[in-house]
């Protein structure tokens, strides 16, 4: 077996490619159905955000996997997103989890030590252990990402300011209006982007908080909790006239703001500037707003990250951060090596069992006491006696010494063979 990983990100890719790519969870449950398929991937997951789609497999063959992916992607958008190589990047074995790992730990985000994006890996791992994507590869390759990923905000300061995406789109928007205090400002969205953004947004006192969202329960949850109004999508439309900024971070597949509803609101107020930032991909507002007067848009990849308090002392904790992801890469390499040998030694315990079993048919006129301390002291024995061999067979398994180790065990003891004990 084989890791692969086939993905974009912020650094690779524009925003108009990564949009296109973009998966919703029910896009991304259908995908991953297609793409697990004997003797190609036996396990898939995709971790989609608005940094990153990534496609995480574990193949025979990474070239026919990769082929396999591109053919599934191109089935669901009619377009090989991933032919261009200047923009993915494909890494194999070892690499994939290093990678995964400085993910998980904020590493490699657009803003360093990001706290939303171990959260965002939680929900990939979980939607491929619900659409029974993921197997025990990747089951062990995402639990110890996500145990990196909370020892690096447990063990260091990489997450210091609560720093997010939302964080410094709201840094952004003081930048450029010079405060949010007495402004007002919409929420569009009630997903965690949105509730990272509100909660931000409130802290700088503005005059009016409005939260929108398809559904107004959710809006008024949301709005409640930072002591703003709810409201619909519908009224969005009605609002843009008497708004200063705007946050959206939605997971609609196309604009929910077209052009034309923007012109229409700033015709009415002409003299007031309205700040949009678009923290959604794909996009929630039309990119061809950004060409009205009065309006300044800002997408995802064009926030301006601010330095803001703290920054100076994440970036002194990534070598610490790095240390955490070196020391998981390490446990996840031995539990990678002892994969291999695990068919031998599972054969092996069931060679020994098979004899302890035909042993205790000789206890026929023992008692059932006589018989149960019969059983317990005999699986006792045969783990004391397999605990160091195995130890010593998962020890190294993928390297020449580990593969001599495990063909003279298959020989001893006839295991390809499937011997039964009195042949043995």
């Amino acid at each position: 077996m084989n890791l692969l990983l086939i993905g974009v990100n912020h650094r690779t890719a524009a925003l108009e490619d990564r949009e296109a790519l973009a998966l919703r969870d029910d896009e991304a449950r259908a995908l991953l159905t297609r793409l697990v398929a004997p003797g190609l991937l036996q396990e898939a997951l995709v971790l989609s955000t608005c940094n990153r789609i990534e496609f995480y497999a574990v193949a025979d063959s990474p070239a026919d996997a990769e082929t396999h992916i591109r053919k599934a992607v191109l089935a669901l958008r009619d377009r090989d997103l991933l032919a261009n190589e200047d923009q993915r990047y494909l890494l194999t074995g070892n690499d994939v989890a290093r990678h995964l790992f400085r993910v998980a730990c904020g590493l490699d985000s657009m803003v360093l030590g990001d706290v939303q994006i171990l959260g965002q890996v939680k929900e990939a791992y979980t939607l491929a252990r619900e659409s029974g994507s993921a197997g025990v590869v990747l089951d062990r390759l995402f639990e110890t990402a996500l145990r990196a990923g909370k020892r690096a905000r447990r063990e260091t300061a990489i997450g210091t300011g609560t720093v997010s995406m939302a964080s410094a789109a709201v840094e952004s928007a003081e930048v450029e209006l010079g405060s949010l205090r007495d402004r007002d400002v919409l929420i569009v969205g009630a997903g965690e982007t949105a509730r990272l953004a509100a909660r931000h947004a409130a802290q700088r006192r503005p005059r009016r908080l409005v939260v929108a969202n398809r559904h107004l329960d959710r809006a008024a949850q949301l709005a409640a909790s930072v002591g703003g109004v709810a409201t619909s999508l519908e009224d969005v439309p009605t609002l843009l006239s008497s708004i200063d900024v705007v946050f959206s971070a939605t997971r609609a597949p196309a604009p929910l703001l077209f052009a034309q509803t923007v012109r229409r609101a700033m015709e009415v107020r002409p003299e007031r500037r309205l700040l949009m930032i678009d923290l959604a991909v794909p996009r929630d507002i039309d990119p061809e707003a950004a060409l009205i007067p009065g309006v300044t848009l800002r997408a995802v990849d064009s926030i301006q990250v601010v330095v803001g308090h703290g920054l100076e002392q994440r970036a002194a904790q990534v070598p610490t951060v790095e240390r955490i992801v070196d020391d998981e890469c390490g446990r996840f390499d031995l539990w990678w090596q002892g994969l291999g040998a695990t068919p031998v030694v599972v054969a092996l315990r069931e060679h020994f069992e098979r004899i302890r079993l035909e042993e205790l048919q000789r206890l026929r006129t023992a008692s059932d006491v006589e018989r149960e301390r019969a059983d317990r002291l005999t699986r006792s024995l045969i783990n004391r006696l397999l605990h160091v061999p195995t130890l010593r067979l998962k020890t190294d398994a993928a390297s020449d010494a580990g593969h001599r180790r495990l063909a003279a065990v298959e020989e001893l003891f006839a295991l390809s063979q499937g011997a039964r004990p009195h042949d043995a």
